[in-house]
């Protein structure tokens, strides 16, 4: 009985991670959503970012990456990075425990790698963007795109 009532918990336990988890990538839509319109940015100027790990160099891409994280919480104005913020993203955001524990190997790695003194928000939400994907590629850590949110 014991074990029935301890499969039945844990059960609930994961579908609610994965309720959770989809609710923070529907709102990380609508921000991403916003900020392309905000930036006049079309779907096919962003697919490679989702679909191939690439970030495009541009001014326009660097800028919507930065509205984007400063939508979700996790980057100020002024270009700092709170990287407990994104840690606290992934864990929610990743429901398998060996992605999420790739995702924070790889938020320490770019903690420390991204320079702090960046010229401004889009250049700091380009290296980061850069950096997480390229390390995540390293971790074969899956990348979580628009259409994980469905």
């Amino acid at each position: 009985m014991k074990y029935l009532l301890l499969s039945a918990v844990l059960c609930y336990a994961y579908a609610a991670s994965i309720d959770e988890s989809k609710n923070l990538l529907k709102k990380e839509l609508q921000v991403f959503g916003k900020c392309m319109a905000e930036g006049n940015v079309t779907e096919s100027a962003v697919e490679s970012i989702f679909k191939k790990g690439e970030v495009p160099e541009t001014n326009q891409i660097k800028c919507l990456l930065a509205c984007h994280m400063k939508g979700m919480g996790y980057l100020s104005d002024d270009g700092k990075m709170d990287w407990k913020k994104l840690d606290e993203i992934n864990k929610i955001e990743y429901v398998d425990p060996e992605h999420v524990k790739k995702a924070l190997e790889v938020d320490a790695v770019c903690s420390k790698k991204v320079p702090q003194n960046l010229a401004n928000a889009c250049e700091v939400g380009y290296a980061v963007t850069k950096c997480f994907l390229d390390e995540a590629k390293k971790r074969n850590l899956p990348i979580i795109g628009p259409e994980s949110a469905q």
